[in-house]
Protein backbone atom coordinates (compact mmCIF):
# COMPACT_ATOMS: atom_id res chain seq x y z
CA UNK A 1 0.00 0.00 0.00
CA UNK A 2 1.23 3.69 -1.44
CA UNK A 3 0.37 6.21 2.06
CA UNK A 4 -0.94 8.71 0.59
CA UNK A 5 -1.91 11.85 2.59
CA UNK A 6 -3.67 15.01 1.95
CA UNK A 7 -4.00 18.56 2.76
CA UNK A 8 -7.32 20.16 2.28
CA UNK A 9 -7.40 23.42 3.04
CA UNK A 10 -10.65 26.01 2.03
CA UNK A 11 -9.71 28.90 -0.06
CA UNK A 12 -11.05 31.13 2.27
CA UNK A 13 -7.77 33.37 3.19
CA UNK A 14 -4.38 33.44 4.74
CA UNK A 15 -2.89 29.91 5.92
CA UNK A 16 -2.93 29.60 9.93
CA UNK A 17 -0.46 27.92 12.27
CA UNK A 18 -2.89 25.38 12.68
CA UNK A 19 -3.22 24.66 8.78
CA UNK A 20 0.04 24.41 8.53
CA UNK A 21 1.15 22.11 11.36
CA UNK A 22 -1.72 20.05 9.20
CA UNK A 23 0.34 20.15 5.81
CA UNK A 24 3.48 19.34 7.72
CA UNK A 25 2.09 16.40 9.44
CA UNK A 26 0.86 15.38 6.32
CA UNK A 27 3.97 15.68 4.82
CA UNK A 28 6.03 13.92 7.00
CA UNK A 29 3.96 10.51 7.45
CA UNK A 30 4.25 10.72 3.16
CA UNK A 31 7.82 10.69 3.03
CA UNK A 32 8.02 9.03 5.85
CA UNK A 33 6.54 5.93 4.12
CA UNK A 34 8.06 6.95 0.39
CA UNK A 35 4.29 8.13 0.02
CA UNK A 36 3.03 11.06 -1.59
CA UNK A 37 1.23 14.15 -0.68
CA UNK A 38 -1.63 15.85 -2.00
CA UNK A 39 -2.92 19.19 -2.11
CA UNK A 40 -6.32 19.24 -2.62
CA UNK A 41 -8.36 22.38 -2.31
CA UNK A 42 -11.85 22.52 -0.76
CA UNK A 43 -14.21 25.01 -1.93
CA UNK A 44 -17.99 23.84 -2.00
CA UNK A 45 -18.40 26.74 0.28
CA UNK A 46 -19.11 29.43 -2.50
CA UNK A 47 -20.13 32.20 -0.16
CA UNK A 48 -16.93 32.61 1.46
CA UNK A 49 -14.26 32.15 -1.07
CA UNK A 50 -11.36 34.57 -0.73
CA UNK A 51 -9.72 35.40 -4.62
CA UNK A 52 -6.07 34.53 -4.59
CA UNK A 53 -6.50 32.09 -1.64
CA UNK A 54 -5.39 29.50 -3.85
CA UNK A 55 -2.05 30.90 -5.15
CA UNK A 56 -1.16 32.24 -1.34
CA UNK A 57 -1.91 28.43 -0.20
CA UNK A 58 0.60 26.98 -2.89
CA UNK A 59 3.45 29.65 -2.57
CA UNK A 60 3.36 29.41 1.36
CA UNK A 61 3.53 25.71 0.98
CA UNK A 62 6.67 25.85 -1.12
CA UNK A 63 8.53 28.84 0.35
CA UNK A 64 8.14 26.33 3.70
CA UNK A 65 9.91 23.20 2.10
CA UNK A 66 6.53 21.28 2.43
CA UNK A 67 5.03 21.53 -1.11
CA UNK A 68 3.05 18.79 -2.48
CA UNK A 69 3.71 16.10 -4.82
CA UNK A 70 0.17 16.20 -6.47
CA UNK A 71 -2.23 18.92 -6.57
CA UNK A 72 -3.64 21.81 -8.84
CA UNK A 73 -0.41 22.71 -10.16
CA UNK A 74 1.56 18.97 -10.22
CA UNK A 75 -1.56 16.45 -11.59
CA UNK A 76 -0.80 12.64 -10.46
CA UNK A 77 -3.52 11.25 -12.30
CA UNK A 78 -6.01 11.81 -9.18
CA UNK A 79 -7.89 15.42 -10.83
CA UNK A 80 -8.83 17.74 -10.50
CA UNK A 81 -7.71 19.03 -7.05
CA UNK A 82 -10.02 21.70 -6.49
CA UNK A 83 -13.30 20.54 -5.36
CA UNK A 84 -15.61 23.23 -7.67
CA UNK A 85 -14.05 21.04 -10.32
CA UNK A 86 -15.30 17.92 -9.74
CA UNK A 87 -19.24 18.51 -9.33
CA UNK A 88 -20.19 16.05 -12.01
CA UNK A 89 -18.20 13.55 -9.92
CA UNK A 90 -20.39 14.12 -6.93
CA UNK A 91 -23.69 14.07 -8.56
CA UNK A 92 -23.18 10.68 -10.53
CA UNK A 93 -23.08 8.99 -7.05
CA UNK A 94 -25.36 10.78 -4.85
CA UNK A 95 -27.68 10.69 -6.90
CA UNK A 96 -27.18 7.25 -7.18
CA UNK A 97 -27.30 6.97 -3.38
CA UNK A 98 -30.85 8.10 -3.74
CA UNK A 99 -32.39 6.15 -6.34
CA UNK A 100 -30.04 2.94 -4.09
CA UNK A 101 -32.75 4.08 -1.11
CA UNK A 102 -30.01 5.42 1.03
CA UNK A 103 -30.55 8.72 0.28
CA UNK A 104 -33.20 10.94 -0.52
CA UNK A 105 -34.61 14.20 -2.49
CA UNK A 106 -35.63 16.60 0.60
CA UNK A 107 -37.85 20.26 -0.73
CA UNK A 108 -37.68 21.65 2.53
CA UNK A 109 -37.41 25.37 2.30
CA UNK A 110 -35.05 27.73 4.25
CA UNK A 111 -38.45 29.28 5.89
CA UNK A 112 -39.33 25.61 7.03
CA UNK A 113 -36.42 24.98 8.34
CA UNK A 114 -35.84 28.32 10.01
CA UNK A 115 -39.40 28.25 11.67
CA UNK A 116 -38.04 24.14 12.80
CA UNK A 117 -34.98 25.73 14.11
CA UNK A 118 -36.74 28.32 16.49
CA UNK A 119 -39.51 26.00 17.80
CA UNK A 120 -36.65 23.34 18.48
CA UNK A 121 -34.99 26.30 20.35
CA UNK A 122 -38.01 27.48 21.80
CA UNK A 123 -38.45 23.98 23.12
CA UNK A 124 -34.65 23.52 24.52
CA UNK A 125 -34.42 20.51 21.68
CA UNK A 126 -31.63 19.83 19.35
CA UNK A 127 -31.44 21.54 16.08
CA UNK A 128 -32.25 18.65 13.98
CA UNK A 129 -33.70 17.87 10.92
CA UNK A 130 -37.20 15.98 11.28
CA UNK A 131 -37.48 13.78 8.52
CA UNK A 132 -40.35 15.81 6.56
CA UNK A 133 -39.45 14.22 3.06
CA UNK A 134 -37.78 11.29 4.36
CA UNK A 135 -40.52 8.81 2.91
CA UNK A 136 -41.33 10.85 -0.05
CA UNK A 137 -41.95 8.31 -3.03
CA UNK A 138 -38.98 8.58 -5.36
CA UNK A 139 -41.50 8.67 -8.54
CA UNK A 140 -43.13 11.94 -6.69
CA UNK A 141 -40.02 13.36 -5.99
CA UNK A 142 -38.57 12.70 -9.42
CA UNK A 143 -42.22 14.40 -11.08
CA UNK A 144 -41.11 17.45 -8.55
CA UNK A 145 -38.33 17.89 -9.70
CA UNK A 146 -39.31 17.73 -13.17
CA UNK A 147 -41.49 20.98 -12.42
CA UNK A 148 -38.16 22.37 -11.19
CA UNK A 149 -38.96 22.30 -7.75
CA UNK A 150 -35.49 23.06 -5.70
CA UNK A 151 -34.25 20.19 -3.85
CA UNK A 152 -31.09 18.72 -1.68
CA UNK A 153 -30.13 15.32 -1.46
CA UNK A 154 -29.91 14.06 2.70
CA UNK A 155 -28.67 10.82 3.85
CA UNK A 156 -30.86 8.53 5.28
CA UNK A 157 -29.67 7.73 8.86
CA UNK A 158 -30.56 4.61 10.12
CA UNK A 159 -32.09 5.17 13.87
CA UNK A 160 -30.82 3.73 17.11
CA UNK A 161 -27.65 2.67 15.71
CA UNK A 162 -24.26 2.32 17.38
CA UNK A 163 -21.70 3.16 15.43
CA UNK A 164 -17.87 2.33 15.85
CA UNK A 165 -14.23 3.78 15.23
CA UNK A 166 -10.93 3.81 15.61
CA UNK A 167 -8.78 6.87 15.67
CA UNK A 168 -5.10 6.31 14.99
CA UNK A 169 -4.30 9.47 18.83
CA UNK A 170 -7.43 8.22 20.44
CA UNK A 171 -8.51 4.85 19.67
CA UNK A 172 -12.02 3.67 19.90
CA UNK A 173 -15.26 6.41 19.65
CA UNK A 174 -18.53 5.02 20.03
CA UNK A 175 -20.95 7.15 18.91
CA UNK A 176 -25.26 6.36 18.35
CA UNK A 177 -26.59 7.22 14.99
CA UNK A 178 -30.09 9.01 16.77
CA UNK A 179 -27.35 12.36 17.61
CA UNK A 180 -26.93 12.48 14.19
CA UNK A 181 -29.57 13.99 11.73
CA UNK A 182 -30.24 13.08 7.64
CA UNK A 183 -27.37 15.42 6.76
CA UNK A 184 -27.50 17.59 3.55
CA UNK A 185 -25.35 16.09 0.85
CA UNK A 186 -25.70 18.32 -1.86
CA UNK A 187 -27.35 21.35 -1.73
CA UNK A 188 -29.98 22.69 -3.64
CA UNK A 189 -27.57 24.42 -6.26
CA UNK A 190 -26.18 21.76 -7.00
CA UNK A 191 -22.92 21.56 -5.34
CA UNK A 192 -21.99 19.14 -2.56
CA UNK A 193 -21.72 19.94 1.25
CA UNK A 194 -18.17 18.69 3.09
CA UNK A 195 -19.94 15.41 3.97
CA UNK A 196 -21.19 14.71 0.62
CA UNK A 197 -17.76 15.12 -0.80
CA UNK A 198 -14.96 14.64 1.37
CA UNK A 199 -15.57 10.83 1.41
CA UNK A 200 -15.80 10.70 -2.20
CA UNK A 201 -12.43 12.54 -2.82
CA UNK A 202 -10.80 10.63 -0.42
CA UNK A 203 -11.89 7.16 -1.64
CA UNK A 204 -11.42 8.14 -5.52
CA UNK A 205 -7.93 10.17 -4.35
CA UNK A 206 -6.74 6.55 -2.75
CA UNK A 207 -6.27 8.51 0.38
CA UNK A 208 -4.90 6.20 3.31
CA UNK A 209 -4.68 8.66 6.18
CA UNK A 210 -6.60 11.80 7.05
CA UNK A 211 -5.21 14.09 9.83
CA UNK A 212 -7.23 16.80 11.03
CA UNK A 213 -7.86 19.20 14.15
CA UNK A 214 -10.52 17.41 17.24
CA UNK A 215 -13.27 19.82 16.12
CA UNK A 216 -13.50 17.38 13.17
CA UNK A 217 -14.15 14.17 15.19
CA UNK A 218 -17.95 15.22 15.41
CA UNK A 219 -18.70 14.84 12.04
CA UNK A 220 -17.03 11.21 11.67
CA UNK A 221 -20.57 9.42 12.37
CA UNK A 222 -22.26 11.19 8.97
CA UNK A 223 -18.76 10.27 7.53
CA UNK A 224 -18.76 6.75 8.22
CA UNK A 225 -22.53 6.30 7.58
CA UNK A 226 -22.10 8.29 4.03
CA UNK A 227 -18.84 5.68 3.31
CA UNK A 228 -21.67 2.83 4.17
CA UNK A 229 -23.46 3.94 1.67
CA UNK A 230 -21.01 4.58 -0.89
CA UNK A 231 -19.99 1.17 -0.36
CA UNK A 232 -16.08 2.45 0.27
CA UNK A 233 -13.94 2.42 3.14
CA UNK A 234 -12.35 5.27 4.98
CA UNK A 235 -8.86 5.97 5.37
CA UNK A 236 -7.19 5.93 8.77
CA UNK A 237 -8.01 9.08 10.65
CA UNK A 238 -5.56 10.80 13.21
CA UNK A 239 -7.81 14.06 15.18
CA UNK A 240 -5.04 15.77 16.43
CA UNK A 241 -5.05 18.52 20.02
CA UNK A 242 -5.72 21.97 19.25
CA UNK A 243 -2.65 24.43 19.52
CA UNK A 244 -3.43 26.78 21.93
CA UNK A 245 -2.30 30.18 23.13
CA UNK A 246 -1.14 31.45 26.65
CA UNK A 247 -4.21 31.81 27.93
CA UNK A 248 -5.08 28.19 27.46
CA UNK A 249 -7.87 27.91 25.19
CA UNK A 250 -7.61 27.59 21.42
CA UNK A 251 -5.36 29.88 19.44
CA UNK A 252 -7.46 32.31 17.80
CA UNK A 253 -6.94 35.74 15.69
CA UNK A 254 -8.47 37.21 19.55
CA UNK A 255 -5.08 35.38 21.08
CA UNK A 256 -2.81 35.69 18.78
CA UNK A 257 -1.18 36.08 15.13
CA UNK A 258 -2.19 32.99 13.62
CA UNK A 259 -1.46 32.95 9.91
CA UNK A 260 1.74 31.41 8.43
CA UNK A 261 2.61 34.68 6.55
CA UNK A 262 3.03 36.73 9.49
CA UNK A 263 5.34 34.82 10.86
CA UNK A 264 7.49 34.66 7.88
CA UNK A 265 7.04 38.75 7.91
CA UNK A 266 8.86 38.80 11.24
CA UNK A 267 11.76 37.15 9.88
CA UNK A 268 11.71 33.21 10.99
CA UNK A 269 13.05 30.96 9.17
CA UNK A 270 11.05 28.28 7.70
CA UNK A 271 13.28 25.37 8.82
CA UNK A 272 12.64 26.80 12.65
CA UNK A 273 9.09 27.36 12.04
CA UNK A 274 8.36 23.74 10.98
CA UNK A 275 10.58 22.48 13.64
CA UNK A 276 8.81 24.41 16.02
CA UNK A 277 5.53 23.77 15.10
CA UNK A 278 6.19 19.85 14.43
CA UNK A 279 6.30 20.09 18.39
CA UNK A 280 3.29 21.07 19.08
CA UNK A 281 1.29 17.58 19.83
CA UNK A 282 3.99 15.56 18.85
CA UNK A 283 7.84 14.75 20.35
CA UNK A 284 10.56 12.31 19.35
CA UNK A 285 11.12 9.53 21.20
CA UNK A 286 14.44 11.55 22.63
CA UNK A 287 14.71 14.74 24.34
CA UNK A 288 16.11 16.23 21.20
CA UNK A 289 14.07 19.45 19.93
CA UNK A 290 16.21 21.07 17.19
CA UNK A 291 15.61 18.78 14.05
CA UNK A 292 16.48 19.15 10.20
CA UNK A 293 13.45 18.39 8.22
CA UNK A 294 15.34 14.80 7.14
CA UNK A 295 15.21 13.82 10.91
CA UNK A 296 11.87 15.11 11.47
CA UNK A 297 10.79 12.36 8.55
CA UNK A 298 12.75 10.02 9.75
CA UNK A 299 11.45 10.08 13.17
CA UNK A 300 8.13 11.31 13.30
CA UNK A 301 5.12 8.72 13.85
CA UNK A 302 1.34 9.30 13.27
CA UNK A 303 0.28 7.22 16.04
CA UNK A 304 2.98 9.22 18.52
CA UNK A 305 0.61 12.54 18.28
CA UNK A 306 -0.66 13.37 21.67
CA UNK A 307 -4.33 13.65 22.66
CA UNK A 308 -3.70 16.44 24.87
CA UNK A 309 -3.27 20.58 23.32
CA UNK A 310 0.04 22.17 22.82
CA UNK A 311 0.83 25.65 23.89
CA UNK A 312 1.91 27.92 21.15
CA UNK A 313 4.90 29.63 23.10
CA UNK A 314 6.55 32.96 21.17
CA UNK A 315 9.22 32.87 23.52
CA UNK A 316 10.48 29.62 22.53
CA UNK A 317 10.10 29.95 19.19
CA UNK A 318 12.35 32.90 19.35
CA UNK A 319 14.96 30.47 20.83
CA UNK A 320 14.45 28.29 18.67
CA UNK A 321 15.27 30.67 15.48
CA UNK A 322 18.27 32.05 17.16
CA UNK A 323 19.42 28.40 17.19
CA UNK A 324 18.84 28.10 13.50
CA UNK A 325 20.53 31.79 12.93
CA UNK A 326 23.75 30.86 14.79
CA UNK A 327 24.62 27.70 13.12
CA UNK A 328 24.09 29.45 9.63
CA UNK A 329 27.60 30.44 7.90
CA UNK A 330 27.80 33.85 7.24
CA UNK A 331 27.57 33.45 3.31
CA UNK A 332 23.82 31.64 4.17
CA UNK A 333 22.93 34.72 6.42
CA UNK A 334 23.38 37.29 3.91
CA UNK A 335 21.89 35.47 1.48
CA UNK A 336 19.00 34.71 3.50
CA UNK A 337 18.90 37.85 5.30
CA UNK A 338 18.77 39.66 1.84
CA UNK A 339 16.06 37.72 0.55
CA UNK A 340 14.18 38.45 3.65
CA UNK A 341 14.61 42.49 3.66
CA UNK A 342 14.09 42.47 -0.16
CA UNK A 343 10.43 41.24 0.25
CA UNK A 344 9.38 43.07 3.29
CA UNK A 345 12.14 45.77 4.24
CA UNK A 346 12.82 46.81 0.48
CA UNK A 347 13.75 50.62 0.65
CA UNK A 348 16.21 49.85 3.62
CA UNK A 349 17.75 46.77 1.42
CA UNK A 350 18.25 49.01 -1.65
CA UNK A 351 19.40 52.12 0.26
CA UNK A 352 21.11 51.04 3.04
CA UNK A 353 22.04 47.03 3.09
CA UNK A 354 22.68 46.36 -0.66
CA UNK A 355 24.75 49.34 -0.80
CA UNK A 356 27.41 48.62 2.33
CA UNK A 357 30.84 47.32 1.71
CA UNK A 358 30.34 43.28 1.86
CA UNK A 359 33.27 43.64 4.52
CA UNK A 360 31.01 46.01 6.67
CA UNK A 361 28.16 43.53 6.28
CA UNK A 362 29.77 40.44 7.08
CA UNK A 363 31.65 41.85 10.29
CA UNK A 364 28.21 42.89 11.57
CA UNK A 365 26.49 39.01 10.37
CA UNK A 366 29.34 37.48 12.35
CA UNK A 367 28.60 40.24 15.94
CA UNK A 368 24.93 39.32 15.41
CA UNK A 369 24.44 35.49 14.93
CA UNK A 370 24.54 35.00 17.82
CA UNK A 371 22.11 37.51 19.56
CA UNK A 372 19.89 38.17 16.80
CA UNK A 373 16.27 35.88 17.11
CA UNK A 374 14.48 36.98 14.20
CA UNK A 375 15.26 38.94 10.52
CA UNK A 376 12.84 41.85 11.91
CA UNK A 377 15.55 43.15 14.03
CA UNK A 378 17.94 43.60 12.05
CA UNK A 379 17.25 47.04 11.27
CA UNK A 380 17.02 48.14 14.90
CA UNK A 381 19.82 46.40 16.22
CA UNK A 382 21.78 48.02 13.40
CA UNK A 383 20.60 51.32 13.06
CA UNK A 384 23.98 52.53 14.73
CA UNK A 385 26.55 51.06 12.40
CA UNK A 386 24.50 52.21 9.77
CA UNK A 387 23.67 55.63 10.68
CA UNK A 388 24.46 58.07 12.65
CA UNK A 389 24.66 57.34 16.68
CA UNK A 390 22.64 59.62 18.75
CA UNK A 391 24.99 61.48 20.99
CA UNK A 392 23.66 60.20 24.37
CA UNK A 393 25.93 62.31 27.52
CA UNK A 394 22.77 61.02 29.68
CA UNK A 395 23.77 57.46 29.34
CA UNK A 396 27.63 57.97 30.38
CA UNK A 397 27.41 58.29 34.11
CA UNK A 398 27.24 55.39 35.24
CA UNK A 399 27.91 54.39 39.20
CA UNK A 400 27.39 50.40 38.49
CA UNK A 401 30.58 51.33 36.22
CA UNK A 402 32.18 53.45 38.87
CA UNK A 403 31.86 56.67 36.66
CA UNK A 404 30.29 59.06 39.12
CA UNK A 405 30.67 62.16 36.50
CA UNK A 406 31.27 63.11 33.34
CA UNK A 407 34.34 64.37 33.97
CA UNK A 408 35.07 60.71 34.94
CA UNK A 409 33.88 59.96 31.30
CA UNK A 410 35.39 62.36 29.53
CA UNK A 411 38.67 61.45 30.82
CA UNK A 412 38.58 57.67 30.12
CA UNK A 413 37.13 59.02 26.25
CA UNK A 414 39.93 60.85 26.01
CA UNK A 415 41.95 58.06 27.17
CA UNK A 416 40.33 55.20 24.50
CA UNK A 417 40.78 57.95 21.82
CA UNK A 418 44.40 58.09 22.39
CA UNK A 419 44.82 54.29 22.15
CA UNK A 420 42.43 53.91 19.53
CA UNK A 421 44.24 56.47 17.31
CA UNK A 422 47.34 54.44 17.32
CA UNK A 423 45.69 50.87 17.04
CA UNK A 424 45.78 48.64 14.12
CA UNK A 425 41.82 47.34 13.68
CA UNK A 426 42.83 44.49 11.18
CA UNK A 427 40.93 42.36 13.96
CA UNK A 428 39.30 42.29 17.49
CA UNK A 429 42.19 41.07 19.41
CA UNK A 430 44.85 44.14 17.79
CA UNK A 431 42.18 46.43 18.82
CA UNK A 432 41.40 44.73 22.50
CA UNK A 433 44.79 44.21 23.54
CA UNK A 434 46.05 47.99 23.48
CA UNK A 435 42.79 49.56 25.26
CA UNK A 436 43.45 46.90 27.97
CA UNK A 437 46.73 47.55 28.67
CA UNK A 438 46.04 51.39 28.70
CA UNK A 439 43.44 50.72 30.74
CA UNK A 440 45.45 48.62 33.44
CA UNK A 441 48.56 51.07 33.30
CA UNK A 442 46.23 54.15 33.84
CA UNK A 443 45.01 52.32 37.23
CA UNK A 444 41.02 51.71 35.87
CA UNK A 445 38.81 49.42 35.77
CA UNK A 446 38.03 47.54 32.08
CA UNK A 447 34.78 48.98 32.50
CA UNK A 448 35.29 52.58 33.33
CA UNK A 449 36.47 52.95 30.30
CA UNK A 450 34.51 51.02 27.77
CA UNK A 451 31.49 51.83 29.44
CA UNK A 452 31.50 55.56 27.83
CA UNK A 453 33.47 54.49 24.56
CA UNK A 454 30.63 52.06 23.83
CA UNK A 455 27.80 54.49 24.45
CA UNK A 456 29.94 56.95 22.35
CA UNK A 457 30.29 54.33 19.39
CA UNK A 458 26.94 53.29 19.73
CA UNK A 459 24.47 56.14 21.52
CA UNK A 460 22.28 53.47 22.97
CA UNK A 461 22.03 51.67 26.26
CA UNK A 462 22.42 48.36 24.63
CA UNK A 463 24.50 47.14 22.20
CA UNK A 464 27.96 44.74 21.05
CA UNK A 465 30.54 45.67 23.22
CA UNK A 466 33.12 48.75 22.74
CA UNK A 467 35.84 46.26 20.90
CA UNK A 468 33.37 45.04 18.57
CA UNK A 469 31.80 48.29 18.03
CA UNK A 470 35.29 49.78 17.19
CA UNK A 471 35.94 47.15 14.33
CA UNK A 472 32.81 47.14 12.78
CA UNK A 473 32.65 50.48 12.27
CA UNK A 474 36.57 51.10 11.40
CA UNK A 475 38.89 53.52 12.63
CA UNK A 476 37.89 57.03 11.09
CA UNK A 477 34.02 56.20 12.44
CA UNK A 478 35.40 55.18 15.93
CA UNK A 479 36.86 58.26 16.30
CA UNK A 480 34.60 60.41 14.75
CA UNK A 481 31.58 59.52 17.03
CA UNK A 482 34.12 59.90 20.09
CA UNK A 483 35.12 63.22 18.70
CA UNK A 484 31.78 64.41 18.51
CA UNK A 485 30.79 63.60 21.91
CA UNK A 486 33.99 65.14 23.46
CA UNK A 487 33.08 68.11 21.77
CA UNK A 488 29.47 67.99 23.35
CA UNK A 489 30.66 67.27 27.01
CA UNK A 490 33.61 70.15 26.88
Amino acid sequence: MTVRTRFAPSPTGDVHIWSLRTALYCYLWSHHNNGKFILRIEDTDQTRLVEGSIERIIEVLTRMGVSPDEGPQHDGGYGPYIQSHRLPIYAERLHKLVEEGSAYYCFCTSERLDALRTEQEELKLPPRYDGHCRHVPLEEACERIAKWEKYTIRLKVPKWEKILFNDAIRGRIEFNSSETDDCVLMKSDGIPTYHGAVVIDDHLMEITHVMRGEEWISSIPKQVLTARALGITLPEYAHMPNILGADGKKLSKRTGDTSAEIYLEKGYLPDALLNFIALLGWHPKSDQEILTMEELIEKFDIHDIHKAGAVFDPIKLDWMNGEYIKVLSTEELHTKLSIYLHKYENEFFTTVYSKAEWSTNEKILNELKGRMKRFNEYRELTKFFYGAAQIRPDLLVNPKMKIETLEDARASLELGRTVLARTDFSSLDTIKEPIIAAISEAGKKNWQVLWPIRVALSGEEFSPGAFELAYILGKEKSIERIDRILAKLS
